[in-house]
């Protein structure tokens, strides 16, 4: 078994002096819990025998409190600094893989393409960081769980009765 650290931002409401309770009776008693910027964020140490067993325990046991998950971390958008920091890089090794300056291939930012600081989609840069041999490829797998995670979640958010079984899904990563 090994620890992993990932969060969940949930819609709990941190004034219930009860929502503690909620959750360590649905089993999250290896979570901390954390206000931030008005969120309320379930931040998990929790064992399992792979990431995404880990996560998906983690998942069922805040769904059975009834509480919406926002949103889950780590994010799936990341800066050059991010990248830097998740791949054990320096920020100019990145930066010149970005630029094309180092190896081709190196994903497009998805987000404020034109901007100082552009972000890309970290399920991109760690299959392509895998591929170069500079990643594990178990950082992938995790990647493509926070994906997952948070598609259900977004899906959920838009439409509420569309059926997007997290569970289901997960099996192919």
């Amino acid at each position: 078994m090994q620890t992993y650290d990932f969060t969940f931002i949930v819609g709990a409401d941190p004034r219930d002096e009860s929502f503690e309770d909620v959750f360590i009776e649905a089993g999250c008693d290896d979570a901390t819990f954390i206000l931030r910027r008005g969120a309320l964020a379930v931040s998990f140490d929790r064992e399992g025998e792979t990431y995404k067993d880990a996560v998906l325990s983690a998942y069922q046991d805040i769904k059975s409190t009834g509480v919406e998950i926002i949103r889950f971390e780590p994010d799936f958008l990341v800066s050059a600094p991010e990248i830097a920091e998740r791949a054990k890089l320096s920020r100019a090794a990145v930066d010149n893989y970005a630029k094309g300056q180092r190896r081709d291939g190196f994903p497009l930012p998805d987000a404020r393409f034109n901007a100082k600081s552009p972000l890309w989609d970290w399920v991109d840069v760690s299959e392509w960081l895998c591929r170069n041999n500079m990643l594990d490829e178990s950082e992938y797998r995790h990647a493509l769980v926070s994906r997952v995670i948070n598609l259900g979640v977004q899906i959920h958010q838009v439409d509420p009765s569309t059926k997007f079984d997290i569970e289901e899904k997960l099996i192919l990563v």
